[in-house]
């Protein structure tokens, strides 16, 4: 049988689950970020487009696993994390900033938490370049945020997307992480939840991501900029490896990209 109140708690929304939630954990989730934290729900709790999605029951959006690790404002302000369990688990060394900079760190270097959420269910969005054939079609755009680098708190890389298939075609995963960072003279906040390990896919700007700006820069009435491409064009223009990893998408490429502007 069903259960009612979790029925309930699984369609409150991002601002009103925040508010069930202790005011240090509060603090990791500003108001002001919510539009971000939208962008960020939808990739990993809504429907179609977006990256590794959360398949448990329990999971309403992505305050919902917030609200699963106990003691995450504890741990923040005690500059703890489980790197090392999601080291375990198969992350890469490189996925990972420091928890505290060493004074001969670079000065505009950020500082950030891992946390490990255990018995979270999901599927995981991300695929190695070397196991996709050449000619794989590659969405390229920016998901959220805007285009300028200079501006930290709203600036978001372009990423490359293969959109194929459905949820049930992508790897399962049992744990979600949370990533809690900061940068210089800022104070910490949430920046993502998803489901699996931290492994962070290939983005960036190059020649060809030049003009792609994000959703929030986009005027009203207007479609999205996007680049469809070969994975061999992407390698070559973005210099990845075999070993660099592409977001993979549950969806069909052509109708994601009829609500963009393609150039």
């Amino acid at each position: 049988m069903s259960d009612p109140i979790r029925e309930g708690e699984a369609k409150l929304s991002l601002r009103d689950t925040r508010m069930k939630m202790s005011k240090d954990v509060q603090a990791l989730l500003p108001e002001e970020n919510l539009g971000y934290y939208e962008s960020t729900n939808q990739m990993h709790c809504g429907p179609g487009e977006g990256g590794s999605k959360f398949t448990d029951e329990r999971v309403g959006n992505i305050f919902d696993v917030v609200a699963m690790r106990q003691d995450l404002g504890k741990d923040v302000a005690n500059r703890v994390d489980d790197r090392e369990a999601l080291l375990a688990a198969g992350a890469p060394a490189s996925a990972f900033l420091p928890a505290t900079k060493d004074t001969d760190a670079p000065a505009g270097l950020p500082e950030a938490l891992y946390f490990k959420v255990d018995n979270v269910e999901g599927r995981l969005g991300i695929a190695r370049v070397g196991d996709l054939d050449p000619s794989t079609r590659v969405f390229v755009r920016r998901e959220k945020g805007k285009s300028d680098p200079s501006d930290r708190k709203t600036y978001v890389p372009v990423s490359f997307t293969v959109i194929r298939g459905t949820v049930d075609d992508m790897p399962k995963t049992d744990f979600a992480t949370i990533i809690v960072g900061r940068s210089p003279g800022e104070d910490n906040g949430v920046w993502t939840v998803h489901p699996g390990a931290p492994i962070r896919p290939a983005g960036g700007e190059y020649s060809f991501t030049q003009g792609l700006v994000g959703p929030d820069e986009v005027p009203a009435g207007e479609k999205q900029p996007a680049r469809v491409m070969t994975l061999a064009e992407v390698m070559s223009g973005a210099n990845l490896t075999e070993n660099d990893y592409v977001k993979i998408v549950p969806g069909n490429l052509d109708e994601v990209s009829s609500k963009y502007e393609v150039i």
